[in-house]
């Protein structure tokens, strides 16, 4: 394909292309033929083909190698990373339309880690609503490894979590509000959870379910190990679904490790006992990241809410 030496400009992009090219884009990205992309997004390959071939001559290079496989050029990765956040924002934009069309005062979503969800966000949500009933929050829980795609897809307004060497890096703006060290935890009637003050050596004789490895969190339980003389522990199972992990330590001997403040939560409802063992090796304190350097009102009210929160956890 023989593209224009000279790149069409800013105007002539504005005014050629849609969303419409973009979803096609980013579809054909995923699946990796017309054909595959087609099916998903429900139209033909002609149609599909067509769409390429107008983003293209609007744009004036060539974006994927055709072959068995389409391959993306180098140009193709740098629309792609802007597209996926422009079809981000859109979305962003039909749902704060809708949601302000049912009569709230905005929408604000949340990307919560699980160290945030048992103290920090209950409050935060209870005295957000309190304060405006209208505001509606969406929150949605999950690691780090897959709030962060949402993140960068302009899907999520903020992230709460851990401030850890990899979100200190990425130069959004953050905020830390409070530590919450990790402990160690076993089900309520573990031989360790009747003992004062249980040793590292006396919890390398158990069986562990841990995170995976190249997590920060399993960095920091080998560590831990590491300071106290001992070998790292080697998971009887590797899993970051905590639903899973305490019924299996609630009906074992094995222990795991959570923050402290859901270490508390979990000890209330007699699900699971915090051993008087904390991780030497930190992992950064609980925090939050957002987006924009000014965020938007509704956002901002958000911020203003953690920080307030986080100021009465830090006093726990």
């Amino acid at each position: 394909m023989v593209m224009d030496k000279n790149l069409p400009g800013l105007s002539v992009w504005i005014r050629r292309l849609k969303l419409r090219h973009l979803t096609v884009l980013v579809a054909i990205s995923q699946h990796g033929s017309l054909t595959a992309a087609a099916t998903a997004l429900g139209i033909s390959q002609p149609a599909v083909s067509k769409w390429l071939a107008d983003i293209e001559a609007a744009i004036g290079v060539q974006l994927f190698i055709r072959g068995r496989r389409l391959r993306a050029t180098s140009y193709a990765k740098v629309l792609l990373h802007h597209a996926e956040r422009m079809l981000g924002e859109a979305r962003r934009m039909h749902e704060e339309v809708e949601a302000v069309h049912g009569g709230a005062s905005g929408i604000v979503r949340i990307g919560a880690m699980m160290v945030a969800a048992p103290e920090l966000l209950p409050r935060v949500v209870t005295r957000l609503r309190l304060k405006d009933s209208a505001l509606r929050i969406v929150v949605i829980e999950d690691i780090a490894v897959g709030l962060w795609p949402r993140f960068e897809r302009n899907e999520l307004d903020l992230l709460v979590g851990r401030l850890d060497e990899y979100v200190l890096s990425q130069g959004f703006p953050l905020e830390s509000l409070y530590m919450d060290p990790y402990c160690v935890i076993a089900g309520p009637h573990h031989a360790l959870a009747r003992k004062r003050r249980p040793t590292w050596a006396e919890a390398a004789l158990y069986p562990w379910v841990l995170p995976p490895a190249p997590t920060p969190l399993r960095r920091a339980v080998d560590l831990t190990f590491a300071d106290a003389g001992l070998p790292a522990p080697r998971p009887w199972l590797e899993s970051v679904s905590f639903t899973t992990n305490q019924v299996i330590l609630r009906e074992s001997d094995c222990l795991g490790v959570i923050s402290r403040s859901a270490a508390r939560y979990y000890q209330s409802l007699g699900v699971l006992k915090a051993l008087h063992l904390e991780l030497t090796s930190g992992i950064g304190s609980v925090g939050m990241m957002w987006r924009d350097a000014q965020p938007s009102p509704n956002v901002a009210r958000v911020i203003d809410a953690l920080r307030t929160v986080g100021r009465e956890l830090s006093n726990l």
